[in-house]
């Protein structure tokens, strides 16, 4: 037994409350090293003694569960119930497979015996206090996200239409419109639900000077453009019917240019009322314009990316985080809100978000807050439910795109995001193969729709939840940044056409083995960098999912067991037991 590759460590990742009565343990331990692990556990003993002995512990012993498997290390795993007194002491009893036994506590890895378990100090718990922020609603380990933008996705509202905007379908332009609406996506829900999509997810709808809308003028208002508030409750009342949620896309971290509360800076100075509100290092407010609109140089104030036009606000300052509760808390409470993505909250100080998070749950306790942000190697949000995967989808695109990373590499580079993260954590992710943000992800396969599908199916598997844009499921391929993303294509084509079906099966697999996929185990199995191919099982009781990519030029051989139900697969050949180039089988045993 290597004890040195033991490792578990208290008030972290490790240990932690997963609801305000359980409380999850993990452990480490050298691959295939230890066969089995029981965990002691039980309120700690009182120091107190009975004819003149100290009362022993009283405790109960569970066994753990591999959550994790690669060819490094083990990961193992249990919930526990958190005692009356709220809290626990706990040691953890490890197996070889040559039937040494070994004691592992906070101080001692030691020989296990009778003796040494009476001795045993253990890991304590400091007092585990309810905790209403740490808890992710159930509701979000079933969701599958569908992201649209509203002026790109269907203009059935023609009143609304602003001058001069472009036909529908034309390349888009950074300071045009296309006329898209609320209507649209009304009239549209019967299409999005068919494809097995339980969730909306919307850009910025408040009023605003751009098409994208990121740059809000007035949280209060709908934007005209997109319709009123009477429109906005019906979509909402449309998705509840229909047993969808929804969730808005909105900027707490900087106001437009445009703001009241920015023109006033702008006339007054250090006079305005609104001063204190931005990150200001002096007075007037001033830039010095480059060749792009949305870049300057030499700003006397704070501004997202250097875009003068998006000025940064004082989070800290108890005004602003007044402002912002009440506007979230408005919608919340008026329309129903179920879930906010709140836009790059990488930027967003801890205490906002606290105050964010305790105002919104006192009106809706399944309130859904997403950390948004497209920072790299973005980590797990403090207080927000979850946040962008956005590590693990460019683990994946370098994986199966660039070709960059290794197949065996990426299995021990998922395993540490993994460990790193509490499975809850996970699954209330997001993990999107595209956002407005970014580059499209067939435009990365070169329009190469199989490599595509292999891509997605991959992120299907993940125990993040996953998120569609408008039209992947389409197969549009231009958009490189929200203002210049494409116009749904409502025309259907052969290729559409496959990839909606592709879109239903895979989307009809994650509802079906839902539980499995979020918050079962997770085993690496014969992984290839010379054939570039990788496999892995997820498991969860009687419940098991195989599946396996060809990431290779190549075919390889492939046998699928007996019994084994053919989720969904691609480039499979089963009469000659061969998987194709960008071929993958996902298989339930």
């Amino acid at each position: 037994m290597d004890k040195a590759a033991i490792y578990h460590r208290p008030a972290s990742e490790m240990a932690y409350m997963t609801d305000n009565d359980h409380y999850q343990l993990q452990l480490k331990t050298k691959h295939q090293d230890i066969a089995r692990v029981r965990v002691i556990y039980g309120p700690p003993q009182t120091l107190m003694t009975h004819e003149g002995k100290l009362v022993s512990w009283e405790y109960e012993t569970s066994e753990m569960h591999l959550r994790l498997q690669n060819g490094v290390y083990d990961v193992w795993s249990i919930e526990l119930p958190i005692p009356k007194m709220r809290k626990l002491k706990y040691a953890f009893h490890l197996l070889d497979k040559n039937g040494d036994e070994v004691l592992y506590d906070a101080n001692l890895s030691q020989k296990y015996t009778p003796k040494a378990l009476e001795r045993v100090t253990g890991f304590v718990t400091a007092y585990l206090g309810y905790d209403e922020n740490a808890t992710v609603p159930k509701w979000v380990q079933k969701m599958v996200w569908y992201r649209l933008m509203p002026d790109r996705f269907a203009n059935n509202d023609k009143k609304r239409d602003p001058k001069d905007i472009l036909e529908w379908g034309a390349e888009a332009d950074k300071a045009k419109f296309f006329g898209g609406d609320l209507q649209g996506i009304i009239d549209n829900l019967d299409y999005i639900q068919s494809l097995g999509i339980n969730g909306l997810y919307l850009t910025p709808i408040f009023d605003a000077y751009s098409n994208h809308k990121f740059d809000t003028i007035d949280y209060y208002e709908i934007d005209p453009e997109f319709g009123t508030k009477e429109k906005f409750k019906e979509l909402v009342e449309a998705l509840h019917q229909r047993g969808m949620k929804l969730m808005l896309d909105v900027t707490c971290d900087h106001l437009s240019d445009f703001s009241l509360q920015w023109q006033d800076v702008r006339k007054y100075g250090a006079r305005s009322s609104f001063a204190k509100w931005f990150l200001i290092e002096q007075f007037p407010v001033r830039y010095v314009p480059t060749e792009s609109p949305d870049y300057a140089e030499r700003l006397t104030y704070e501004a997202l990316n250097n875009n003068p036009h998006m000025p940064k606000v004082d989070l800290e300052n108890p005004e602003v985080q007044e402002y912002f509760g009440n506007i979230l808390t408005y919608w919340t409470r008026n329309f129903g809100i179920d879930a906010w993505s709140i836009a790059d909250s990488n930027e967003i100080p801890t205490s906002f978000k606290l105050y964010l998070s305790e105002r919104l749950k006192k009106v809706a306790p399944e309130i859904y807050l997403l950390g948004n942000t497209v920072a790299n190697k973005a980590e797990q949000d403090q207080v927000f439910a979850g946040t962008n995967a956005i590590n693990v989808r460019d683990l994946i695109e370098q994986t199966f795109i660039e070709r960059t990373i290794a197949p065996t590499e990426l299995a021990y580079a998922l395993n540490e995001h993994q460990l790193r993260a509490r499975p809850t954590e996970l699954f209330a992710s997001l993990l999107a193969a595209d956002s407005p943000k970014t580059e499209r992800i067939l435009a990365k396969c070169d329009d190469n729709v199989q490599l595509l599908r292999a891509v997605i199916a991959f992120m299907f598997m993940q125990p993040e939840t996953p998120s569609i844009l408008y039209g992947t499921e389409k197969g549009l391929l231009a958009g490189t940044e929200a203002a210049l993303q494409p116009c749904m294509d409502w025309k259907e084509t052969e290729k559409s056409s496959e990839m909606q079906r592709f879109i239903k099966k895979l989307i009809a697999a994650r509802a079906k083995y839902g539980d499995v996929l979020t918050v079962g185990s997770f085993e690496w199995g014969p992984c290839s960098n010379q054939h570039a191919y990788l496999s892995f099982s997820r498991n969860l009781g009687e419940k098991k999912i195989f599946a396996i990519f060809n990431l290779g030029y190549g075919s390889i051989k492939i046998v699928l067991p007996k019994n084994s139900k053919l989720l969904i697969g691609q480039n499979l050949v089963e009469q000659d037991q061969r998987l194709g180039q960008y071929g993958f089988a996902i298989i339930a045993l």
